[in-house]
């Protein structure tokens, strides 16, 4: 039976959205957290109060935000994990009283968690043998026939179905983090030469990302010809990929930002929150298809995406100046794999002077927008 929380007696409508494991869905996602924030008074009179389920690690960019009425943790590698863990993560959220949620990750096992919660309206796409979990379920496009972004508000659109609410979601969605809108530039981000942010790896695999030999040859350029301090960012996984890039770039390297043209190495060194500022500090950021570059994007930074083995139509950068460099040619893409399995791989083809061209032209076409 249901537990009846305080969302009831407030005449709340009690809203869970389960978000993404990855960084950049989370991002991505926040689309739909703009569009439930427009909701107005349900029918019943009842307002909407959504919570967000999350992981620990990520919810610095989003402690504060103002569409939230909380923040849940999911604890993948803690109290929630295996199978001893799914009753707690199911009691966790059952204490919430939720009238209904939105499950953003395609997995079986949160629409598990929600079905043994007792949660009535349990939205999210069907596949993963979850179908009989969900009330209701949504088919799912075909990967690419829609933006990630557009894919979530399909989920939002279903919800407000079930909850009687007019749904009118913006025509383009982008993301938005208004709880990194305020954040200070790092200590020696303005003392030098323009800012441009460089990830060149990826988490997922190394099938999205660029190899260290183009990546070290853009550094090079970037430094020696647009004068330019590049910043490589990147959690503490891609600490080997780096030190290769750094032995295949003969120039200067550095620790700290302040300071003329140079790359400076940041991989591992900073949380999430940290992470942003710097991106939010930087002129341009140049990203494989990560975590990263839809955070940049989404504080306002001039993003260029390098893609390969996934796609832009699916996720491509939403923000104010962004733009792609994909990789062509190739019947195998978009593969959706993390490790490249064909005699050339693709992401070979983009090089570095190609590259640099795009960055600079961002960089100035953003530099316009600003005067």
């Amino acid at each position: 039976m249901r537990v009846k929380g305080r969302a009831a007696e407030n005449r709340e409508y009690a809203l869970l959205v389960v978000a993404p494991n990855w960084l950049g869905d989370l991002v991505m996602s926040t689309v739909l957290l703009q569009a439930l924030a427009a909701a107005p008074v349900l029918p019943g009179g009842r307002r909407l109060a959504v919570d967000l389920a999350i992981r620990r690690r990520w919810a610095p960019l989003l402690t504060g935000d103002p569409r939230l009425r909380r923040l849940l943790f999911v604890a993948r590698r803690g109290e929630h994990r295996g199978l001893p863990g799914l009753p707690r993560l199911a009691a966790s959220w059952r204490r919430g009283g939720y009238d209904g949620t939105i499950l953003l990750p395609p997995s079986l096992r949160v629409a598990a968690a929600a079905f043994l919660a007792g949660i009535p309206q349990r939205i999210g796409f069907r596949g993963d043998g979850r179908g009989p979990l969900l009330h209701p379920g949504v088919e799912r496009p075909r990967r690419g026939t829609l933006h990630y972004c557009e894919e979530t508000l399909l989920l939002g659109r279903s919800w407000a179905e079930q909850a009687g609410w007019s749904w009118s979601p913006p025509p383009v969605a982008r993301p938005v983090l208004p709880a990194c809108a305020e954040l200070a530039a790092p200590a020696g981000a303005a003392e030098g030469p323009p800012l441009w942010a460089l990830a060149a790896t990826a988490a997922y695999g190394t099938a999205k990302a660029w190899p260290a030999e183009r990546a070290a040859a853009f550094v090079e350029m970037a430094v020696v010809e647009a004068g330019v301090r590049v910043l490589l960012l990147g959690d503490a996984g891609a600490r080997a990929e780096t030190d290769r890039l750094r032995s295949l770039c003969p120039i200067a390297w550095r620790d700290e930002a302040a300071g003329p043209a140079a790359a400076i190495d940041l991989v591992g060194r900073t949380d999430p929150r940290e992470a942003a500022a710097w991106l939010r500090a930087a002129e341009v950021c140049i990203s494989i298809d990560s975590g990263l570059m839809h955070l940049a994007a989404a504080l306002g930074t001039a993003t260029l995406g390098l893609f390969g083995s996934t796609s832009p139509a699916w996720t491509g950068p939403r923000g104010r100046r962004v733009a792609t460099l994909a990789a062509g040619g190739f019947p195998c893409q978009p593969c959706f794999r993390r490790r490249c399995n064909q005699q050339i791989f693709c992401m070979e083809s983009l090089p570095a002077r190609s590259v640099l061209g795009a960055a600079r032209a961002l960089a100035e076409a953003a530099a316009e927008d600003a005067t």
